[in-house]
């Protein structure tokens, strides 16, 4: 018939409609633009939406590669961030990544110390859990909790949300659209901020899977080197050719982070 087999996602090149097209500034590495596109913009919508910004105090629950990446998005925003997770294990990894402080949610005491102290929380639990126990810490009136793993409560902060005309104390969010993926990905390359990643071979999808279904001790996004997997190979990164007036740069590459976020 003439017609030739699509290669989907091993595809090196592909037409779209401009309107939703994400612009990768040319300094910042491939591996890390995909993982901004979706974890990235996953936490920064709830903090667009709250209006986080310099003096704003955030807290992140759950230390995986979604809330560190939520860390690093607060801090360059200008906030203050307090990392909260069940124990101490994860206490280096929250302040290595840039919170300012930690809670142990397991302890009474720590959480006793930050009642009342946050602006807002991102929540990115991925399993059920009582997320009452953290409302306590929002700031009177004004705090607000954003649930974004995907489990009961969710859905029910959802419906709650929307009968009280988004005046509830815990809502949910999802991901963004392309103007807030687009404003993130813009965030992330003027501050050169980094989701740790790896890049790994097609032949590793099995054992990264079962590294998910742990705790993900270290955070880290993995990012399938598709391009690796063709025959003959192509180089990461280069497999749509020479960059386009799409990858401008309109930040430059020697900007300075606010103090806040050059953790």
């Amino acid at each position: 018939s003439g017609e030739t087999q699509t290669m989907g996602g091993y595809s090196t090149a592909m037409v779209v409609n401009e309107h939703f097209c994400i612009s990768i500034p040319k300094a910042y590495p491939l591996e890390c633009a995909g993982p901004v596109m979706c974890a990235g913009v996953t936490v920064y919508n709830p903090l667009s939406t709250y209006g986080v910004k310099e003096g704003s105090h955030v807290g992140i629950i759950g230390l995986g590669g979604l809330g560190t990446m939520g860390i690093k998005v607060a801090k360059a925003l200008g906030a203050r961030v307090t990392a909260i997770s069940r124990g101490e294990k994860k206490r280096a990894l929250a302040l290595s990544h840039g919170a300012d402080d930690f809670i142990d949610s397991k302890s009474p005491a720590s959480l006793e110390s930050g009642v009342a102290s946050l602006d807002c929380i991102i929540d990115v639990i991925p399993v059920y859990h009582d997320v009452t126990l953290y409302t306590p810490l929002l700031k009177p009136s004004t705090g607000k909790m954003y649930l974004i793993g995907i489990t009961e409560s969710t859905m029910a902060a959802f419906a709650a949300d929307a009968l009280l005309l988004g005046s509830s104390v815990i809502t949910a969010s999802l991901i963004g659209g392309i103007a807030c993926t687009q404003e993130v990905m813009d965030l992330c390359a003027k501050y050169m901020i980094k989701p740790v990643v790896e890049v790994a071979p097609t032949t590793a999808i099995n054992r990264i899977f079962e590294s998910l279904n742990g705790a993900n001790e270290a955070g880290v996004r993995y990012v399938i080197d598709i391009a690796g997997a063709r025959n003959p190979p192509l180089k990461l990164g280069l497999s749509f050719g020479e960059p386009t007036d799409l990858h401008t740069d309109s930040h430059g590459g020697g900007h300075t982070a606010p103090p806040s976020a050059r953790k």
